[in-house]
């Protein structure tokens, strides 16, 4: 008998430590307080995408290299001037000079010069003319020396979702901090403090070279199949802490 008597102690002990663990409770001015956390996701269908490129090129000096690099730069920007794309929405993110090396046999020898620059450009309004970023990118592909780094889907305008997602986490704190007042025998009188450990943007992914074509190398058009580019969802997401009043 006196051993069940020492589990159930055991237990009760190990729950109330428990239920300390999931929330803080403090005494403010003489009384009490709960505080506590909670997360807003909301999912929504992005309306842009932003698109990493680098141009390179090895030559006899930095200065040919440089030349060849110019001709394609042009090349793409013809493209992007092409799709509607405003030069607000492209610029040049990194221009490296380089010496290019290989080994022959225990000889590091010299051969050539690199010159590789990356440009970044943004694709607005893709919910609306969903062909636009897969046109652009499969024109891209038929460019020599073109490397495609990261697609990075987003929202332009995220005004109204964060404060969605704000609502939807100050719900979850006042449901999370009322249950915990019940079980501590308290009731909620009001909020304290509320403070917003962070909002985001969180893409479905960023990737590499997401397309069926990939980066040809100067092949026809005909040869591969167009560009797909899925767009997915993305989670807006806001975390807040909130303390409550409680008696």
């Amino acid at each position: 008998m006196k051993k069940n008597k020492g589990t159930l102690h055991a237990a009760f002990i190990l729950f109330a430590f428990l239920v300390l663990l999931s929330f803080n409770t403090t005494n403010v001015y003489g009384q009490s307080s709960i505080t506590v956390t909670g997360t807003g996701t909301i999912l929504a269908q992005p309306d842009m995408v932003q698109m990493s490129v680098s141009l390179s090129n090895v030559a006899r000096t930095t200065r040919q290299a440089q030349i060849e690099v110019n001709k394609i730069a042009k090349q793409l920007l013809d493209i992007l001037n092409e799709a509607g794309i405003e030069d607000k929405n492209i610029r040049t993110a990194s221009l490296r000079f380089n010496s290019e090396y290989e080994y022959r046999g225990n000889r590091r020898v010299l051969t050539g010069q690199k010159v590789e620059q990356t440009i970044v450009f943004s694709v607005d309004t893709i919910g609306v003319n969903v062909e636009k970023a897969p046109e652009i990118l499969d024109k891209i592909t038929q460019l020599d020396n073109v490397r495609l780094n990261q697609i990075h889907f987003g929202i332009k305008d995220d005004t109204e979702l964060l404060a969605k997602s704000r609502e939807a986490a100050y719900q979850k704190a006042l449901a999370k901090a009322e249950q915990y007042a019940e079980l501590s025998g308290l009731k909620i009188v009001k909020v304290l403090n509320i403070s917003e450990d962070g909002a985001r943007q969180i893409s479905p992914r960023d990737m590499v070279l997401y397309a069926a074509r990939g980066f040809a190398g100067g092949r026809e058009a005909e040869d591969v199949p167009g560009s797909i580019l899925p767009t997915g969802e993305l989670e807006i997401s806001t975390q807040i802490s909130v303390i409550f009043l409680a008696e």
